[in-house]
Order: C-alpha cells, then structure tokens, then sequence
C-alpha cells in the first residue's frame, strides 16, 4: 500500500510507533465502543511514521450508561438511550469523519480533513 501521510519525528504519536506495522494506539473516552480500528503504522528508518489508507479505519458508538433503565428512559426521555456513531475513512486525498444519530439514514456532521502529501512519496 502507499502510504498516506508521515508523522514528524518528535510527534508523540511517533514514538509510540514501532518499526513493525501495528495499530496505532488511541485515547479513547469512557462511554465510547469501537467497533473496529484499522489504523495502522510503522515507524521508518529515518525515524518518521507513515500509516497506510482504507475507507474503513474506525469506528466507534457510544455505550449506554451502566445505570440506564426503560425507567429511566421513560422519566429522562431517549436522548439517555441515544446512540452515536462516529465512522472514519481514507478516500483517495482525503480523510472524511462522520457522526451518525443513530445511522448512516441521519448524518449529524461530516467532516473532510485534506492532507498534503509531499511529491515521491
């Protein structure tokens, strides 16, 4: 695969990385399910860190909370039983996230994040 960006040597994420393609490692917020993670990286002989592109990278949705009842639902109203998706992919030239509420038929936001990608890469 080509790779799609490269992260800068003294980047915290960088260190982390090895020089074994792995998955990159996440913070992720209590309250949140990933479904799946396919971000992966290795870290280059220079030092720098390239990752390589997929449509489906990462996918999360909130968890509902452990003291959720149907009569809580009913008192609080659903937005306590609500669930959020957040999807993100690698579309050619550009990054695109997504917050779905609940599914792909409500799209909240959309987000496109475009990278420079420097020439020989």
């Amino acid at each position: 695969m080509k790779p799609i960006f490269r992260l800068p040597l003294n980047s915290p994420l960088a260190t982390a990385v090895s020089e074994e393609e792995e998955l990159l490692p996440l913070r992720v917020p209590a309250g949140w399910n990933v479904i799946y993670n396919t971000l992966h990286a290795r870290r280059l002989p220079d030092g720098r860190v390239e990752t390589y592109d997929s449509e489906d990278l990462y996918w999360a949705r909130t968890v509902a909370p452990p003291c959720l009842t149907a009569q809580k639902v009913a008192e609080e109203g659903e937005l306590w039983a609500r669930e959020i998706n957040i999807d993100a992919g690698w579309y050619n030239h550009f990054y695109r996230v997504v917050v779905l509420d609940p599914d792909w038929d409500h799209q909240r936001a959309s987000y496109i994040v475009v990278l420079s990608i420097p020439s020989g890469s």
